[in-house]
């Protein structure tokens, strides 16, 4: 009996390297879409097997079942989560319109990059101050608790060769006495951004070590990545000269770290405007479109003045406004910028032990 084999796969067979069904793909970045699907999958049923185990050291039956049950439940929604990072991703793809993200910016002959020490107010790029001493007080979270503060360091990384600039940044939620008048800081979250830029200003993610934190406590470094390590790669954080419509990868760290940037236009005015670095009164605000397929639906309009740089952020779930903003409500060219009252800082002494306590080698001077 003569069996004929479906004539694609008889192709395959006849070729000298055989491809692989994903292989087939028009593109690396929808091979990578690929890929990761099924890696998803098995990462949800790892954390279920897990899960599971601990169950059965429960005390009781009763307990026991409960434990599974719920275990049960959260592999049905870490694999809908793998669904939808599947299809994010492809719509990135789309977006980017890239093949495959192949040459790290930090090692392309084509990009030369500075010293972070000599840019100074003519070469610094327009919207990401890498100027040693430029602080930023950011107010965020749904009814404005956060306290952002954002501090460009003398320290520098080097990284792939590439000298860095180290750049912290620390939120934290303030609470109030209203005994004491007095505010107590408790840190949700502490950055140490590792920020390069070139001869023409743009500026590229090397990487990031992030401390996230729950109650005050520390619990995860998620989302902490280094160029060079694991097959991370750097990003394209800002362009100095953006062009419109044009999207990019600031960071390159499969399942860690995959923000993407889209510059959708040089002249917006927000919902809610900020009042104090208003983009009315700049005539306008550079907007992007900021989101990453590990969290799909969970997007950011940012808004920026060139010489300010960011002064707004609103928050978007499932393409709908959330009315959730992060505003910029004060700067200044060193940490003395926190006893500015502009800056509205309850307690501004504690803010600045709470920094001391986190990050020592920067804020205790």
């Amino acid at each position: 009996m003569n069996l004929k084999l479906p004539m694609m796969f008889s192709i395959l067979l006849s070729s000298s390297t055989f491809l692989l069904p994903y292989e087939l793909l028009a593109s690396g970045c929808e091979q990578t879409a690929h890929l990761m699907h099924p890696a998803c999958y098995a990462d949800a049923r790892d954390e279920y097997k897990i899960a599971l185990a601990n169950c059965t050291n429960r005390e009781t039956r009763s307990e026991q079942r409960a434990c599974m049950s719920e275990a049960k439940r959260s592999l049905g929604q870490d694999d809908a989560d793998c669904r939808e990072q599947f299809a994010a991703r492809r719509d990135a793809c789309d977006i980017l319109d890239e093949d495959r993200y192949a040459t790290d910016p930090l090692s392309d002959p084509d990009i030369s990059f500075v010293d972070p020490d000599d840019i100074d107010a003519a070469t610094v790029n327009p919207y990401v101050s890498l100027i040693a001493g430029h602080t930023y007080v950011l107010r965020g979270g749904d009814e404005g608790e956060e306290t952002d503060v954002i501090h460009v360091t003398h320290e520098t990384r080097e990284i792939e060769g590439v000298l860095c600039r180290v750049v912290v940044d620390v939120v934290v939620i303030g609470e109030l006495d209203e005994v004491t008048g007095e505010a107590a800081y408790e840190p949700v979250e502490v950055t140490h951004d590792w920020i390069a830029q070139d001869i023409d200003g743009n500026t590229y993610y090397c990487g990031e070590l992030a401390r996230n934190y729950e109650e005050g406590q520390l619990v995860d470094l998620d989302g902490s990545f280094e160029s060079g390590r694991d097959q991370a790669k750097a990003g394209l954080l800002l362009m100095a000269s953006p062009e419109l419509g044009f999207a990019h990868r600031q960071e390159f760290s499969l399942g860690e770290a995959e923000d993407i940037i889209e510059y959708v236009d040089f002249a917006a005015f927000p919902n809610s405007d900020n009042e104090i670095f208003s983009c009315a009164d700049a005539g306008g605000c550079l907007m992007t479109h900021d989101f990453t397929p590990l969290e799909p639906g969970v997007e950011e309009f940012k808004y920026y003045i060139p010489g300010t740089g960011f002064v707004l952020a609103e928050s978007v779930e499932d393409g709908e406004l959330t009315g959730s903003v992060d505003v910029l409500v004060c700067m200044g060219d060193s940490l003395d910028v926190l006893e500015n009252p502009d800056c509205e800082i309850d307690s501004p002494e504690i803010l600045v032990d709470t920094l001391c306590e986190l990050v020592p080698g920067v804020f205790c001077d």
